[in-house]
């Protein structure tokens, strides 16, 4: 029982931590980035990387997410 809340928490610390990360090099990186394209080519493309990242940020939960639950079911 201990072990599963243990599992829970860490898996939320790490979603928060990495949703904060995710922001901050969205604002700090993304955002001020100029690309040699028009205004709205340089949008789309930071918009593009945006969600490019927060995809592998979903994709990375995901997976960590299916391990924890899958080895919980091992261990019974």
């Amino acid at each position: 029982m201990i072990r599963r809340v243990a599992d829970f928490v860490l898996i939320l610390i790490f979603v928060w931590s990495c949703m904060l990360l995710g922001l901050w090099v969205i604002d700090a990186l993304i955002v001020p980035l100029n690309l040699p394209f028009s205004a709205l080519m340089s949008n789309v493309a930071k918009a593009v990387f945006s969600v490019l990242l927060v995809l592998f940020w979903f994709w990375l939960w995901r997976k960590i997410v299916r391990r924890v639950f899958w080895s919980a079911l091992k261990r019974g």
